[in-house]
Formats: C-alpha cells, structure tokens, sequence
C-alpha cells in the first residue's frame, strides 16, 4: 500500500495546474455580483445548470449514479433544448453541462442545441462515453463546446465490459471516436478541450497507470481521476478509502505529464472527508438539473420526487419555472427541512454550501484583498 498524501511533485503540480481547470472548490469567487444579490433576497439566475437530453444510454455501467431510476428511455424534444439556450443567454446562464441520466450522444438535438449556445456566448460541455461519438456528432458539436470529457473506467477491453456493460465492441468504438475528436479538433485548430475520466471504484483501482497511459497515447489534453460518489439509492459501493490502494500509481501517472498533456489526480476529492460543515442547503439557487423527460430540479438528491420538483418544461419554459413561486418553494423546503447529513456524498452543492456559509456568516473579510 502506498503512502496516503501526495508526493511533494504531486503538491507542486496541483498549484500550476489545478489552478487552470479548479476542478476542487468553488468558483463562485468569480461571480461575486450575483453571490451579493442572492446574500441581498434579490432572485438569481443559475449560474450553472446539467440537462439530460436523454435518459436512454447505450451502457449499463454498475456505478452509475442514477442507476436507481431505473433506465427508462426519455428524450428532450430538440425544440425544448434550443429554447432553453434562448432563456438561458436571456437570464444570465453562464454554462451548460449536457451529462445526467443517460448518455447524451444518443439525442441527436444537441447538435443544434450546442449551435445556438455558440451564437448566444453561453459556454458549452459534454460528458459521454464516446462510443456514439461519431463524425456527425463530432463536426456539429466541439467546435461549440468548451470542453469535452470522455468516460473511460478501463484501460482494456475486458475490465473496460466488465463495468461498462455495453456492446462487445464498444471499447474499440470509444478508443477510434476519441482519436477522432483529437484530430478533428487539431486539423481545426479549436479550443475545446478534451479529457478522459476515470472514476476510482472496486474493479479498476489498480488500473489507474494503464488508463493515463491510454488517455496520453490518444492525444486528449488531459486525464483525471476522481473518486466514486454513492447515491443513497443506489446499492453499489465502494470502500472509503480505496484509493490508498492506488497512490504508487497516482505517483506513477502525474509523470505522464508534460506541456501538451496533464494527469489530475483530484486529491482533495480522495483524502478531504466530506464533513458537512454547514448545517443548511443554501447552494440550490445556484445550479440546477433538468431532466430528459422535462422535470427541471435542484439537485440529483430529488431527481423524480414531486415534492421537489420546479416545474416541467412541457408545460413552461425554463425562465417561468427559476423564477416561479414553486421553484422558491422548495428552495425554501431544502434549506428548512433537509437533513445535508443523509444527502448524497460530495455532491455538486457540497463546495458551493461551504462557500456561501462563509458569506452568510461574513467571515470573507471581503474588503482585505
């Protein structure tokens, strides 16, 4: 077993690099106006929000977080995607995560979707396995993206079916998209970046090197590993402290990295514990979720719950459901009546709660820069 803190190589290369993509933390230093208007009472757009086009995937990956909903084929209808982007740029929107319940590739709208984006400066990413990530899908939507990240848990076709669960042969259709994406972005000089991630879980903790060697040997800008989060829904789980197994290989890895290609090991994301240091939910206003069959949420917590549920963009469009009455009634539920002990762990509010705890309770000092 190897040591549990990150080599002093490992803590000089987090401060030149995490500094450029902050995948750690919060970044709403960067949004200071709307932070003082949400401290003020004012309504507040989202600064963030992660739609699912669809609730269909071609996988069966056994960590899937939303494995508990049980993998229901949805789809957003085009026209509802490229109206949000319109009441997006309209409210203040600053980024768009197309991830969620399924694979996103699999709606072909978000090729016109990420267009519109484009036009109206609202910044675009794309989680996907990549495995129908052909050259349609290529040419329509990185050079609309700010970022592309491919989901990788193997580094060879065995491991890579035994999680993934997908066709026999979708390793090698993920492997020649990839390369694909690579060249297409190099022969149009874009500057969309591209990575692969690899979630530390049971199967794959020794695999670690291999897969930033894979990630390298493509040519993507980057690869980072991170550790698994568990739904309290989901049966699936993976010891607390696995990655210890894998810190050699961590070490081993940051190696790889040189000035065209980087391996982020999300540290803090392994040995900071996810101690709730808040006792409220205050972060919802900030980030939000739609789903693929139109129900528009705070967070993946009360994904299909009625009682905390916005509203449905087949029956209002997303600008009437932020700013609707239900909306602020259960912004006002979760900060009054949820438990944050009992919520998923490390969840996308988590590092935003602890930052505007500070704020409510004024100890940012903001006027000593």
């Amino acid at each position: 077993m190897g040591s549990q803190k990150p080599s002093h190589a490992c803590e000089l290369y987090i401060g030149n690099y995490m500094s450029e993509l902050f995948l750690d933390g919060s970044k709403l230093m960067h949004h200071l106006p709307r932070v003082n208007r949400w401290k003020k009472g004012a309504e507040i757009a989202p600064i963030h929000v992660e739609v699912s086009p669809t609730s269909g995937c071609n996988q069966r990956c056994n960590l899937c977080y939303v494995d508990y909903l049980g993998h229901k084929a949805g789809l957003l209808d085009e026209k509802i995607l490229v109206d949000m982007v319109d009441d997006f740029a309209e409210i203040g929107v600053k980024s768009v995560l197309l991830a969620g319940e399924g694979e996103p590739t699999v709606n072909q709208g978000i090729i016109p979707m990420i267009q519109r984006a484009k036009e109206k400066n609202v910044d675009m990413a794309l989680n996907s396995n990549a495995v129908l990530f052909n050259e349609k899908m290529i040419e329509g939507t990185l050079p609309g993206l700010t970022w592309c990240r491919f989901t990788f848990q193997a580094s060879h076709k065995e491991l890579y079916n035994r999680i993934h669960q997908g066709g026999k042969n979708d390793f090698e259709k993920a492997i020649k998209n990839v390369k694909a994406a690579v060249e297409f972005k190099r022969k149009n000089n874009l500057k969309v970046t591209l990575g692969i991630q690899q979630i530390l879980i049971n199967e794959n903790y020794r695999d670690v090197l291999a897969c930033a060697k894979l990630a390298k040997n493509l040519g993507v800008d980057y690869y980072v590993v991170k550790r698994f989060s568990k739904h309290p829904k989901n049966d699936y789980n993976v010891p607390e402290n696995i990655y210890q197994e894998s810190v050699d290989l961590f070490d081993e890895a940051q190696k790889l990295s040189d000035e065209n290609f980087k391996v982020i090991v999300r540290w803090k994301n392994f040995t900071k514990d996810c101690n709730r240091t808040y006792k409220k939910c205050v972060g919802t206003p900030f980030i939000t979720q739609v789903l693929a069959d139109g129900g528009v949420y705070p967070c993946s917590q009360f994904f299909k719950d009625p009682n905390y549920i916005y509203g449905n963009l087949k029956d209002q469009s997303f600008k009437e459901i932020i700013f609707g009455e239900q909306a602020k009634r259960v912004t006002k539920r979760i900060e009054e009546e949820v438990d944050v002990t009992k919520c998923i762990s490390y969840c996308r509010h988590h590092s935003t709660n602890i930052f505007l705890t500070k704020v409510i309770e004024e100890k940012l000092h903001e006027n000593f820069i």
